[in-house]
């Protein structure tokens, strides 16, 4: 009947609910987040993802912005994702209030087609960040790991070019 949280975006005028949720918070620009319950429920030991499963990988530039919001934004206290480790539905909820206040402001009201990409692109990325989370058993640390990887690699690549 219902499943966990396929996607967190919907339209103010089509809105098709996938779990039971109440509405976290109305908006101007006709888009509303859906705040998820309690996504993981007890943390288990951590679960290595396959290597091919690139869940966040191909989001590597909204993980990036996301990070840089927790680390310039004061009014968050953890400025890492390793410091979700106690409370994983904590970064979960962060992450769809950095959405809400920080994308879905700015691009929601517009009308072209990039700002159309930017919300399905963050809408996908908060999928996945969940999808990620479930499987691992609930550790956040996993995305500073991948930070630090695409630097190193990054760093990597300039120093032989």
């Amino acid at each position: 009947m219902f499943r966990n949280c396929v996607r967190p975006l919907v339209s103010a005028r089509r809105a098709t609910l996938t779990q039971p949720a109440r509405f976290y918070a109305a908006s101007t620009h006709g888009r509303v987040l859906i705040r998820a319950r309690q996504l993981i429920k007890e943390q288990t030991e951590y679960r290595q993802l396959p290597d091919d499963s690139q869940y966040i990988e191909k989001f590597y530039n909204e993980l990036s912005t996301f990070h840089d919001e927790l680390k310039g934004n004061t009014g968050i206290p953890q400025s890492s994702f390793s410091e979700f480790e106690d409370n994983p539905n904590a970064l979960i909820a962060t992450l769809e209030d950095f959405i809400q206040d920080k994308i879905l402001s700015v691009y929601g009201s517009r009308v072209d087609s990039g700002a159309k990409v930017v919300i399905q692109r963050y809408g996908e990325f908060l999928h996945n960040v969940k999808t990620t989370l479930i499987l691992n058993g609930g550790h956040p640390f996993i995305f500073d790991v991948l930070i630090q990887n695409k630097q190193l690699f990054d760093g990597f690549d300039k120093g032989r070019g």
